[in-house]
């Protein structure tokens, strides 16, 4: 399958060690997502949105159709660029007819994100070829699908989807006998801190000071600060208590298995 990483900044036709869309780096001991084989439904049934909508941000899904001699297309693709654009037409007249996007796209697209259910996640301007850009930014948020959109790597079917992101910071506390941890403290010591943790934020102390003093894991070295990230990327204890936030506030000690987490919702 073509990577998705091709997919980003391939105008430039130059290897990046940046990201592609839907090419999460290894999430660090208190960042895991849910199980990314997985492809989450975007089209769940409503939820109060308490995100942040960004402008220069989308998230989309997509289905590449590649063809024989397209960049990046793998061997066993033999379909001509003529055999390539009819399928992707038929691809697309079978989602207007309303067959589910992350069953064809496990089903036939040749990109690396198919097993995700085509889920790109989110991304900004800039990260990807002209043409795949032009066309996501134009959809409507909510479900929008695209034309038949033609790049280098092949015919795309793309599908963008409401986007919420939340900007966190956490101080994660962690005892003996979790995984990827060298604590050797006690649960009820690591919930005690926890809770020593959340009284100081409550109380004004900033969220970068008490994850210095108290948090463990490599966020310590940056105030805590988890940055960006979208509904359903996080585990679901610590995705549904950050959500609830509003910014400014602070979480209660919510437990993992990763341990204890305070969450200050930043923006």
């Amino acid at each position: 399958m073509l990577p998705t990483l091709l997919l980003f900044l391939a105008c430039q036709q130059s290897p990046s060690t940046e990201l592609g869309p839907g090419a999460h780096p290894a999430p660090p001991p208190e960042r895991v997502a849910r199980d990314a084989s997985r492809a989450p439904d975007v089209q769940q049934a409503p939820h109060e949105r308490t995100g942040v909508a960004r402008p220069d941000r989308v998230a989309a899904r997509h289905i590449l159709i590649a063809y024989s001699g397209a960049n990046g297309a793998a061997e066993s693709v033999t379909r001509t660029k003529a055999q390539a654009r009819a399928l992707a037409e038929q691809l697309r007249s079978q989602l207007l007819a309303g067959s589910n996007f992350a069953a064809l796209a496990m089903q036939d697209s040749d990109d690396s994100s198919g097993a995700r259910g085509g889920d790109l996640g989110a991304f900004g301007k800039g990260s990807m070829v002209p043409p795949f850009e032009h066309a996501v930014f134009a959809l409507d948020p909510d479900f929008g699908l695209s034309e038949v959109v033609e790049t280098p790597f092949g015919f795309h079917l793309i599908q963008r989807y409401p986007l919420e992101e939340i900007h966190v910071a956490e101080v994660l506390v962690q005892f003996k006998g979790l995984r990827r941890t060298a604590s050797e403290r006690s649960e009820d010591e690591a919930r005690a801190l926890a809770e020593q943790a959340r009284a100081r934020l409550e109380a004004g102390e900033a969220v970068a000071t008490v994850a210095h003093d108290l948090s463990d894991g490599p966020t310590k070295d940056r105030g805590g600060d988890l940055g960006w990230f979208q509904r359903g990327q996080m585990m679901p204890q610590f995705d549904d208590a950050a959500f609830a936030l509003e910014p400014g506030q602070v979480s209660d000690v919510v437990e993992s298995p990763l341990g204890f987490h305070v969450i200050e919702r930043l923006d």
